[in-house]
Formats: structure tokens, sequence, C-alpha cells
């Protein structure tokens, strides 16, 4: 699983929230997160799960200032695979 997310408020923002320690993302640029971003906020791995983070990620959505796509990897993409 990955998460992809857009940052849509308008300007270049600092995300705190974002993994590792917070990114910087320009206006309508995109960044890729390993796994599942709010699973990993809410679970508290790594230095995660801090109820500020989910607060500030929730609020950040309601607002529209991020857009966040989750995508499962594909499973079958082997190439010893046949249909």
């Amino acid at each position: 699983m990955k998460t992809t997310v857009q940052n849509t408020s308008g300007a270049e923002r600092f995300f705190g929230y974002l993994p590792p320690h917070g990114q910087t993302i320009a206006n309508g640029a995109t960044v890729e997160i390993h796994g599942d971003l709010r699973s990993a906020l809410a679970a508290g791995r790594n230095r995660y799960g801090r109820p500020t983070e989910l607060k500030a990620l929730d609020d950040d959505c309601d607002a529209g200032d991020i857009c966040m796509l989750e995508l499962a990897e594909e499973c079958c993409s082997s190439s010893s695979f046949s249909a």
C-alpha cells in the first residue's frame, strides 16, 4: 500500500505529520508515502501516533489543503504469472 498526498492549499506548506520528520510540499506537488498514512498515525508506528498529528491530517483534509489517494500495490505482477 502506498499513500499519495497532494498539496492543494494554494501555497507551499510544511506538513509536520508526514514521515519521516514532516515535509514541505510545493502547491500542487505530490509526495508518495510507503504504507497507509492514516493507519501509521493512528497506530503509533515509529514516532507517530500522537493524537495531534492525526487531528492535523483530518483538519487539512476537511479544509481542502491536502488530497490523499491510497493505492494498493499489485500482488500478481510476477513475470511467471499466467492467466
